[in-house]
């Protein structure tokens, strides 16, 4: 496979990436049967020493993945219908790998008596406005739950801009896993398009609270908010509605985190052009301005009403939308290491999520919110396939959030 394209699995931008593709079937030609790949081309190939089922690579093998007659990576496990499904062992790129439980092609790193306590809960079987992507145009919209016997409250885990649901919780496994001994239960949302919380996605968002609760009978008292990047800006700006407009939101979150999700959009879209500006062929920065644009009506000279709106803080008008947080315990994660993004992305402290951030910790805290904290996890950023990275689930260390959201939940 390409070398910067053989996952099996998204992986995720600072804060968006260009449109992938969806699982594309290669074929072991000496066998005739087939796996399910994202990011691949024409020249690669694939041979597969397992079992096959209806054409697809079925049960306990190897796969190794070729490019023009190179090999790129490999895949030893269990498949179903030509995808990792089950125990198996993915590497690539040479030194990273994916060691786990997989689940129809994606990680869902668990212990094991926990994975049997992942549920699906569907709650549409349409996404007309494609809230979620990278599921190989599956149109269904769901939660995953992890429910445990006794509940004494709800964390809710927003995804990131194409990231699947169970890559965040294969992300956040320690933390979960810490979380269901602690009776506390665990939804994780499909949703990982958009860079606004629409009216769409609020809606959708409540649908699935909704359903969680009647279900589950979790009570509506004790809901803990977060996510990351994108994920991190909705469970901000999701908080602040509750708190300013409680008729719209279904939950009032107790409390809420950002795993270095902006804040921003005003900041982000200046952002992106500066680097189209650079180079003009970027797909991120064009992706992330075409859906502002849609979203907001414009640029920020145009429609800036739409972007004061749709962020959780800016410094046009003293601090936006960050006043509905004055009642409200808050957290923002991030790694701040300018020096890796400029050796590795080429960006400056201008394009990182943390001037905002920490401009909006420090407006909350001027108004009198002392629990409102800015944690700078200073290279603590790894992602799952062993990366290093400052945007990363990994910058929260499980043990202390939980802790801390175990002391808020228990505060008369």
């Amino acid at each position: 496979m390409k070398k910067n394209l053989i996952l099996l699995f998204t992986l995720v931008a600072c804060i968006v990436n260009a449109q992938e593709p969806e699982a594309r079937k290669v074929t072991d030609i000496s066998k005739g049967c087939s796996v399910l790949l994202k990011h691949t081309f024409q020249d690669d190939s694939i041979t597969w020493s397992g079992g096959c089922k209806n054409g697809f690579a079925d049960g306990y093998g190897k796969m190794i993945g070729f490019t023009k007659g190179t090999q790129t990576s490999t895949y030893i496990g269990f498949m179903q219908h030509g995808k990792p499904h089950g125990k198996g062992v993915y590497t690539f790129w040479g030194n990273r790998k994916l060691e786990g439980n997989f689940s129809s092609g994606e990680p869902l790193f668990l212990e094991e008596n926990l994975i049997s306590k992942v549920s699906k809960n569907i709650v549409s079987t349409n996404d007309p406005d494609q809230v979620y992507v990278g599921d190989n145009n599956e149109s269904a919209l769901y939660y995953h739950a992890i429910i445990p016997d006794k509940i004494n409250g709800t964390v809710v885990l927003m995804p990131g801009t194409w990231e699947t649901t169970e890559h965040a919780i294969s992300s956040m496994q320690n933390f979960c896993e810490l979380a269901y001994k602690n009776h506390l239960a665990v939804l994780v949302l499909s949703i990982n398009q958009r860079l606004t919380l629409t009216d769409t996605i609020l809606t959708l968002m409540n649908s699935m609270f909704s359903d969680a609760i009647k279900k589950y009978n979790l009570p509506k008292q004790s809901f803990v908010l977060g996510g990351w990047s994108m994920g991190g800006l909705f469970s901000l700006r999701y908080t602040e509605l509750a708190n300013q407009y409680p008729a719209k939101t279904v939950i009032k979150p107790v409390a809420v985190f950002s795993c270095d999700g902006p804040c921003d959009l005003i900041s982000i879209y200046n952002n992106f052009q500066r680097k189209l500006n650079k180079n003009p062929d970027q797909n991120e920065p064009a992706y992330g301005i075409n859906e502002m644009r849609k979203y907001c009506g414009g640029s920020p000279d145009e429609a800036l009403n739409k972007y004061i709106y749709y962020s959780v803080y800016n410094n046009v008008d003293s601090g936006g939308n960050a006043k509905y947080l004055l009642q409200t315990p808050v957290r923002i994660y991030a790694d701040v290491d300018p020096v890796w993004w400029m050796q590795n992305r080429r960006v400056d402290m201008y394009d990182l999520n943390a001037l905002d951030q920490t401009a909006m910790i420090q407006k909350l805290r001027d108004l009198g919110n002392q629990q409102a904290e800015f944690i700078n996890a200073y290279q603590k950023g790894v992602r799952l396939e062993g990366n290093r990275h400052p945007h990363s689930w990994s910058i929260i260390e499980p043990n202390e959030a939980i802790a801390w959201i175990l002391n808020i939940l228990n505060e008369p």
